[in-house]
């Protein structure tokens, strides 16, 4: 793992991908981790697991995910952190083909941006979108969960929310220095699949004093689709809305 620093900053790389020929099936970012994964066994940046022939045996790694598989609106994206990036712009992504469910795509164009972003503290909060559903919960603590009031439930979220934020920042080598706040404003919850288990989903507005990049992630299965954000944009000041 990459040394801890007081703030910092992470290199993230995303790959959008178009196949050679359709995809038919629904949204389904675990097949093209599982996919990745089968191809660069030997690499446990793309499953989270020892190699094959590492001699304690197959073992989860438990760490936070270098490199993402994601679902947005009908586009495939792949998005790497830290030593993860540079793994995926190694690829030979052209021409790659590969095996999702029941069927074998071949990778058309591949178009990867790569930046380096500076995670810092800001003065005032900062609004985030969730992309998709939020997975701060297991099976045990939702039923716990369940029990609480909705003035209970709301602090509870919030406090996950800076659990969350904080284990991700720290997963990537990052130690914010000052005291991090977030809230959580719920829009709806839903429910979620994740390796034959039914959680329980939540999308909204994440507000923290973190300048975070857009896909930056957090919560549960993150690697598998969810828990992503991206900044919501502000009015321009003297601007009309006409919704």
């Amino acid at each position: 793992m990459s040394p801890v620093q007081s703030c910092g900053f992470v290199d993230m790389a995303t790959v959008r991908l178009e196949w050679r020929t359709p995809y038919h099936g629904p949204p389904a970012p675990h097949l093209l981790r599982g996919a990745l994964a089968e191809r660069f066994a030997d690499n446990p940046l793309f499953h989270q697991h020892t190699p094959p022939d590492d001699p304690g045996g197959d073992r989860l790694l438990y760490r936070y995910p270098r490199i993402h598989y994601r679902w947005d609106h009908g586009d495939w994206l792949v998005v790497g952190f830290g030593e993860g990036a540079q793994a995926l712009l190694a690829l030979p992504w052209p021409s790659l083909s590969l095996r999702l469910g029941e069927q074998t795509l071949e990778v058309l164009e591949a178009t990867c941006t790569m930046k380096c972003y500076a995670v810092v503290p800001t003065p005032g909060l900062v609004r985030y979108r969730f992309r998709a559903p939020w997975l701060p919960l297991n099976q045990e603590n939702y039923a716990r969960y369940r029990t609480l009031s909705a003035d209970e439930q709301m602090a509870e979220r919030d406090r996950l929310a800076v659990a969350g934020l904080l284990m991700a920042l720290r997963g990537l080598g990052i130690e914010f220095p000052e005291r991090l706040y977030a809230a959580f404003q719920l829009h709806r919850s839903q429910p979620c699949s994740y390796k034959d288990q039914e959680l329980v989903g939540f999308t909204g507005i994440l507000l923290t004093n973190v300048d975070l990049p857009d896909g930056f992630a957090l919560g549960r299965a993150v690697s598998h689709g969810y828990g992503w954000i991206v900044r919501e944009k502000q009015p321009q000041p003297g601007s009309n809305n006409h919704d």
